[in-house]
């Protein structure tokens, strides 16, 4: 059977985690076409949000790699706080994109959210950037799995990759932006289908990756753990993924259709 080399293997783990967390961000860009006036405003808040993803999963990441690393035992026990983390998450993320999150528990973790608050009497700007980015720091745990076989050069090396390709899909989504802020100018966008369709790709694309790699932490505990797997963990996450995603799929789009479609209806409507 064919795998792909080490190499290929280790760009395509990095751009799957960039584009993994650059999803919500993608959609946060398009949500606020208002305020890209210039190229230039894109341009400050693309690099604000790669800078963000390369800090924020390195804190998350780089002591329990360096744990996983140094004392083998704690491998297993490693992996599975990489499990449960992003099973939480995951959680998190289809309460958002299915609206099953209410009003009265988004105010309380808005209020709880000290940061958010203190960054936003100074600067708007970073305060926004904050509440997109924050979701990066538990991707730490989650891509440990994922460097079990990476030498210490190949994990620094990752931090600042991500981060490329974070930026690089959230320039490439400030143009879209862009071009809608220019038609609602003028008027000639009034119909939300098109950017609900958007925002609930984007999101079945992020839920699909994060599950990848949290099946990827549970296969990475098994081997810890002793046990011989007949094909490769990633193979396993893979498939195992797959699978969740369309059993997703079934029972929620039209949740998650109905809800993305009503938030871009208040999203015009301002």
């Amino acid at each position: 059977m064919y795998y792909p080399s080490e190499n290929f293997q280790y760009l395509l783990i990095n751009g799957a985690i960039g584009a993994g967390i650059a999803a919500d961000a993608i959609i946060a860009t398009v949500s606020r076409f208002r305020r890209f006036e210039q190229v230039k405003d894109a341009l400050a808040w693309a690099a604000a949000i790669g800078l963000t993803h390369t800090v924020f999963p390195m804190i998350g990441l780089i002591g329990l790699w360096y744990a996983a690393s140094s004392f083998p035992s704690l491998k297993a026990g490693i992996y599975g706080v990489g499990f449960v983390v992003m099973i939480w998450f995951i959680t998190e993320v289809i309460r958002e994109i299915a609206g099953f999150a209410n009003d009265d528990d988004e105010e309380m973790e808005t209020d709880a959210d000290f940061f958010y608050h203190f960054l936003a009497q100074h600067s708007r700007f970073w305060a926004a950037v904050w509440a997109v980015s924050i979701d990066a720091l538990v991707t730490g745990p989650g891509k440990t799995a994922a460097t079990a076989q990476w030498t210490q050069a190949q994990v620094w090396g990752s931090f600042p990759l991500v981060g490329l390709v974070v930026f690089g899909l959230v320039m490439i989504s400030a143009w879209p932006a862009l071009a809608l802020r220019h038609h609602w100018q003028q008027n000639k966008f009034d119909d939300p289908r098109g950017l609900a369709r958007f925002t609930a790709i984007g999101s079945w694309i992020e839920l699909s990756i994060f599950l990848y790699f949290a099946y990827l932490a549970i296969s990475e505990m098994v081997v810890a753990l002793g046990v011989q797997l007949f094909i490769s963990e990633f193979l396993i996450a893979g498939e195992f993924s797959l699978i969740t995603t369309v059993i997703l799929l079934v029972t929620l789009w039209q949740r998650v259709w109905n809800h993305q479609l009503h938030e871009a209806k208040e999203l015009l409507s301002r």
